[in-house]
């Protein structure tokens, strides 16, 4: 084998080992805040958080597999087809790895695209910056259909 190739199979190594190392940092970063996440909904944050019965969920309207489903938000909650996601539409080939994601900021919850390729719609309005949630809302990612419900 000449030197040249040995050299890009040298590198290409090398640019995997980093792949590898960039994808096991994001991982531990994701379980670290899931952590503290959960640790914050039984009530150990330190933070002041609306009560239980203001607290959100979301129910799916439309979707082939889950629809029915309620899901609990947290302070964050991030949605997309990657399984390190909230909630995960791994099977959804309209949405993104990491699509959208909905924070709550001093009692109200948020939803903000983060750069998808299909964008995000709220009430049947595509996102462009990040947009308040209440109770009745809908929003759409991929051919999935959410609904806020307290």
């Amino acid at each position: 084998m000449t030197h040249g190739i040995l050299d890009i199979l040298r590198f290409f190594l090398l640019a995997l080992i980093w792949l590898f190392l960039l994808y096991a940092a994001r991982m531990v970063y994701v379980e670290v805040h899931r952590g503290q996440r959960e640790r914050a909904a039984r009530g150990g944050g330190g933070t002041a958080k609306a009560s239980p019965s203001q607290v959100p969920y979301l129910r799916i309207l439309e979707s082939k597999e889950r629809k029915g489903e309620r899901i609990a938000l947290g302070e964050e909650t991030t949605i997309g087809r990657s399984a390190a996601c909230t909630i995960s539409l791994d099977s959804d080939r309209f949405v993104s790895g990491l699509h959208a994601r909905i924070v709550e900021h001093e009692g109200m919850w948020w939803i903000e695209d983060l750069g998808s390729t299909n964008g995000t719609f709220h009430n049947a309005r595509r996102i462009v910056a990040p947009e308040r949630l209440r109770r009745g809302d809908r929003f759409t990612i991929g051919s999935t259909i959410f609904e806020v419900a307290r």
